[in-house]
């Protein structure tokens, strides 16, 4: 069976590696599998879409001293699980239910990123930076990819690459901006390097007040696409730097 092909596979398989229980051996074939099948990216974006609101959903609470020994107890010492048989695909043994303790590290992991990067804001509020937008987008393997920063009235986009895509040629990267209703707008083309800048033809308060999200995908250069061509190779979330 080629589970690639299979919808339900793909769609549970790219939840779990969204919420961080794929792990091991099966992660890694998951992000090898994404280098070559352009719909299991689509599925990891609508995860990340769907499951990064949660990040902000509820209000901090501050864990007890105990969580992180338990935590490590119930991961690093727990007796490694006997071999599955061979006749078992390795796709079908993820979806099995997943155990407390293997849950519990997955969303820590899957939430450690959003949460850092949100304290990161709280402590720039403090020192009273300039009224900013601020993205910050990950790689399909949800490595930090890509942040995008603009002064709340001012008309420069300032891009940092954190994670290289490689843009073939006849492409470019270009930003696209997702609201609340998910409805999909074009922003600009972006130049490629580590550290670059574009300018926007309206201020940044009326391009990016929408956002929910910005993204990032390969189009044709160039072209002005009213919608995505090619999956989303950069996708995160987008806020307001100031009170």
């Amino acid at each position: 069976m080629n589970w690639t092909q299979h919808p339900s596979v793909i769609d549970q398989l790219a939840a779990a590696y969204v919420a961080g229980t794929l792990r091991g051996p099966a992660r890694r074939r998951f992000e090898a599998a994404l280098q070559r099948h352009p719909a299991l990216v689509d599925a990891v974006n609508h995860w990340t879409a769907r499951l990064g609101p949660l990040h902000t959903a509820l209000p901090p609470h501050a864990t007890s001293a105990a969580l992180w020994p338990r935590i490590a107890r119930s991961t690093g010492l727990a007796p490694a699980p006997a071999p599955a048989a061979v006749s078992t695909p390795w796709w079908r043994r993820l979806l099995a239910p997943v155990p407390v303790a293997a849950l519990a590290m997955g969303l820590v992991v899957g939430t450690v990123v959003p949460v850092v990067w949100q304290a990161r804001l709280d402590a720039q509020r403090e020192m009273e930076l300039p009224d900013s937008y601020v993205g910050v987008l990950a790689t399909a393997k949800g490595e930090p990819g890509l942040i995008v920063s603009s002064l709340r009235r001012g008309k420069v986009v300032d891009l940092k690459q954190l994670t290289p895509i490689e843009v073939p040629q006849g492409k470019t990267l270009f930003l696209w901006r997702i609201d609340k209703a998910g409805a999909i707008t074009a922003v600009a083309p972006l130049p490629s390097g580590q550290f670059t800048r574009v300018t926007l033809d309206e201020p940044a308060e009326q391009v990016f007040f929408p956002a929910v999200e910005l993204a990032v995908s390969l189009e044709t250069a160039g072209a002005t696409p009213a919608i995505p061509t090619q999956p989303f190779v950069y996708r995160g979330l987008c806020g307001k730097l100031w009170r």
